[in-house]
Order: structure tokens, then C-alpha cells, then sequence
């Protein structure tokens, strides 16, 4: 993007330039300061940069751009891309996203924020996108998975007042609301009745074994976690019905949280029947992490899922968060 390490000089005050390798403890500092600012506990340190982020097959230096002062100090940043595609297989050509964009309290960060997104902005206009999203969504996400606040996967957390300002500013909107669910699995007791005694008889629920996708780009996103698959399976005659898919960070990387399993949560079955099949599946895979000593389970919906929430709901889930999606068109 910048022909010179030294970037392009915005102003009298700041300057933009795209990452160095060695702006790693400025971009961990910047994210300390930023979530402080909300009393967020969130933390990305040095480690978390350089295996969850910059590790990335498809990051590209050029996306994730510096605010820098007079001193050539970093005061923000701002990282921004594609999105996945609406199958999820690979990036998408015209759905582009905010990942993040950190800032340093003071006078000038709504300045040094507005500065940051339009040029942002600019940049993703030229590459042909025609909507941006921020800052991330379960069908729409690239970095920060289990990283940022709400795992990046709910938007912009309902705390996190300076970041929707800067985008309300910029001319983003509030496109739907999001919620965090999670399970104290040392409480959790599979729901029984009836018609789950019935299923039981009809249907058996297993563990995958080669618990990779085949999606490349799932398999990338995911690259520093490891991923846990169960399906259940119809008895007679014998077919596949659904799977569902568990997450967490690698154990091995300091400064991530590996003790939270999270659930990619997919939208509920039509039918009521189908529904109840999927309760069991639920259960059942929750009650083998139970076994296994996970210590809670999380997971997020969004307000068009509400047959999923009441699911959840059902299965002991609680609210922890709330979130809101912005986007707007380019």
C-alpha cells in the first residue's frame, strides 16, 4: 500500500503506515490501552500476534495500517479485509470487514479513529468491495477468533462505546443485535423427557475422528485452534442427520483462553421433530465434553435465531454479552 516504511503523512500530527515486523509490543500495547478503556480484561500479547494473527496464510501487511506521531510513536491502528464468502469455503471479492481497530485514550482518538477508517475505507473501495462489515460475525470473520472481546464473532461488544462512536461516525449502522450464551458444564444436565427418551432409542451420537475441515479457509481461520466434531447418526436406516462442531484455542499459546470450549452454533431445524433430534445431539456432545472436564461451553446468536436461542436456553445456556453487527455500504 505505502511505498515507504515511513508511510504517508496525513497531517501536521499523524502519520499512516502499513505494520512492521517489529511493531508487534506497539500493537500489544495499543490493545491493552484500548480495551482499558472500558475496563475489558481483553489481552493480545506479543505471543497471540505472532501465532494467531500475523501467522495467517492470507494476512497481508497492507491491511493492517499504523497511526503514528510526531515521535513516530504508535497511537492506533486499524486492521481491515475480506471477509469469508457466503459459504464460508474462501475470502470473499466484495464482502469486506474491519477486523479491529485499537486506539489510544486522549484528546485526539476520535480524530486518529475518524483518520484511520477512511482510509480503510478508501483502500477497500479500490479492491472493488461494495459493503463492509465490522467487526466480525459467526458467517463473516477472518482474525481475533477466540482473541478478541466476544471472540470477534459478535460485533462490537455492547461496552465498547468508543468503537460503535467511530463507526457511527463513519457512517456505519447497527444491522442486528448479538448475544453471548455459555454453559457452566459442572451444572449441566441433559434435558429428559419423552420424546428424548425416544430418541435416544432411534439415534446415536459420535465423535468424529478426523476432526479437521476440508475448508481451507475454515482450517486457516481456525489455524491456532483445535477443533472437536460430533454427528448424529439415524439408527434405521442408517444416515447422517447433523453435525455440529466445538472449538478452542491451542492450550500451547500463552495468553489465550484454552479453558472456554466454543460452539459454532447453526441454525435450528425446521421441524420440531428435526429440532429435538438436534436437543440430543446438543446434549449428548456436551455431556462427552462434561466427561472430558471442560469447564463451560460458549457460544453466539444473533436476534434471527431465535428458534437456536430457545434451544440453548433450554439446554442451561445463560446470556453473558451483548453485541451489535455494524456495516455499511461502500
Amino acid at each position: 500500500m505505502f511505498s515507504s516504511p515511513c508511510g504517508t503523512r496525513v497531517n501536521a500530527v499523524w502519520t499512516l503506515r502499513s505494520f512492521l515486523n517489529t511493531d508487534t509490543p506497539f500493537l500489544a500495547k495499543l490493545w491493552h490501552d484500548h480495551h482499558a478503556a472500558f475496563h475489558s480484561q481483553s489481552a493480545c500479547p506479543i505471543s497471540v500476534w505472532d501465532q494467531c494473527i500475523l501467522s495467517k496464510p492470507f494476512f497481508q501487511r497492507s491491511g493492517l495500517v499504523l497511526a503514528t506521531n510526531q515521535d513516530r510513536v504508535p497511537v492506533g491502528f486499524i486492521h481491515f479485509g475480506f471477509a469469508s464468502n457466503a459459504d464460508g469455503s474462501d475470502a470473499s471479492d466484495s464482502s469486506a470487514i474491519v477486523h479491529k481497530i485499537c486506539i489510544a485514550p486522549g484528546v485526539a482518538e476520535d480524530a486518529i479513529a475518524e483518520t484511520l477508517i477512511e482510509h480503510a475505507l478508501k483502500n477497500l473501495r479500490s479492491q472493488n468491495a461494495t459493503n463492509c462489515t465490522a467487526l466480525g460475525t459467526k458467517e463473516l470473520n477472518a482474525f481475533y477468533l477466540g482473541v478478541g472481546e466476544g471472540d470477534n464473532l459478535m460485533g462490537v461488544i455492547a461496552k465498547d462505546v468508543r468503537t460503535q462512536r467511530w463507526l457511527s461516525k463513519a457512517g456505519f449502522t447497527p444491522t442486528r443485535p448479538t448475544e453471548c450464551w455459555e454453559l457452566d458444564l459442572s451444572s449441566f444436565r441433559p434435558p429428559m423427557d419423552r420424546t428424548q427418551i425416544g430418541i435416544r432409542r432411534t439415534c446415536t451420537v459420535g465423535r468424529l475422528l478426523d476432526e479437521d475441515t476440508h475448508e481451507w479457509w475454515l482450517s486457516s481461520v481456525l489455524g491456532h485452534c483445535e477443533q472437536i466434531r460430533f454427528n448424529l447418526v439415524l439408527r434405521s436406516p442408517p444416515k447422517v442427520e447433523s453435525e455440529i462442531m466445538f472449538w478452542f484455542p491451542d492450550p500451547t499459546i500463552l495468553g489465550v483462553d484454552s479453558s472456554v470450549v466454543r460452539l459454532w452454533l447453526p441454525n435450528a431445524p425446521e421441524t420440531e421433530e428435526a429440532r429435538e433430534r438436534f436437543v440430543y445431539l446438543m446434549a449428548e456432545s456436551l455431556r462427552q465434553l462434561q466427561q472430558e472436564r471442560r469447564r463451560a461451553v460458549r457460544t453466539f446468536a444473533s436476534a434471527d435465531q431465535q428458534l437456536s436461542v430457545s434451544l440453548l436456553q433450554r439446554l442451561g445456556f445463560s446470556s453473558v454479552e451483548h453485541g451489535l453487527v455494524f456495516a455499511r455500504e461502500l
